[in-house]
């Protein structure tokens, strides 16, 4: 028997009590981090979140792939396309260092590939979320109010959504910045990454207390890094009120400066 799929029966046993419908599991980006990718869900699973969402982007990273795509299916993560996962499908940039290829995939993870949808709407007590890895249908997608480090990034797809009112959160990667935008008819929340040295993590956001905490990967184990709650009083209409003097809410430990 797979020690894997042990494990996951062994947390659905325990979860039939203690399952948390209002909190939902926030991983960012994998990049093939199949081992961290392994302690996120079982520490979300441990805690009775049910509700898993991941923003794709499975493939060109340092670990397994295979094996990454294998978890995401073992625990039911609902999960969308990044561009990286499309760039491999199509043969396209993987000059990239630590790019995959067809090959490198099983029958099984290509086929689960190709059946990524780029978006998905998802309805959670109570409240609609809209799961994409850009901006919507964008997988190369992006808004950004602007800071002293990244100029503004406006986003007539980002606008669109907001328009539109069919969703409260907007949960995506692709920037591996873990952050929270506050519109005044819908919270965006950018779920990071698995990768990397500088904010790898994952999140769980509270739908009753409209508040996120994050988690940061230690030699000890997962930690909790930082807890935001969304703001009351957002700033913005739409991408287009953007003013250039954002100072971000980041969803993990700042370095000292």
């Amino acid at each position: 028997m797979n020690p894997r799929n042990g494990l996951k029966r062994k947390f659905d046993l325990h979860m039939k009590e203690t399952v948390k419908p209002h909190l939902i599991g926030l991983i960012g980006d994998v990049h093939s981090e199949h081992a961290r990718l392994e302690q996120a869900l079982v520490f979300l699973h441990s805690a009775g979140i049910k509700t898993i969402v991941c923003t794709g982007d499975i493939v060109d990273g340092p670990g397994c792939p295979n094996q990454s795509i294998e978890l995401l299916m073992a625990y039911g993560v609902k999960t969308v396309a990044g561009n990286h996962d499309r760039w491999l499908l199509e043969n396209k940039v993987r000059h990239l260092p630590m790019a995959h290829h067809k090959a490198d995939l099983s029958a099984q993870s290509l086929n689960y590939l190709q059946r990524l949808n780029k978006t998905e709407s998802i309805n959670c007590h109570g409240q609609r979320l809209l799961l994409c890895h850009g901006m919507g249908d964008r997988d190369l997608g992006k808004a950004w109010p602007g800071t002293d480090a990244m100029p503004i990034e406006r986003s007539v797809t980002l606008d669109g959504i907001i328009k539109a009112e069919q969703h409260d959160w907007l949960i995506n990667g692709h920037l591996h910045f873990r952050t929270i935008m506050a519109f005044k008819t819908l919270t965006v929340i950018n779920a990071g990454t698995l990768t990397g040295h500088r904010w790898p993590g994952f999140s769980v956001l509270d739908l009753d207390e409209k508040s996120v905490q994050a988690f940061e990967f230690t030699p000890q184990g997962v930690q909790p890094a930082i807890a935001l709650k969304v703001p009351t009083q957002p700033e913005w209409q739409d991408t287009q009120s953007f003013q250039g003097d954002w100072e971000p809410l980041v969803l993990f430990k700042r370095e000292p400066s």
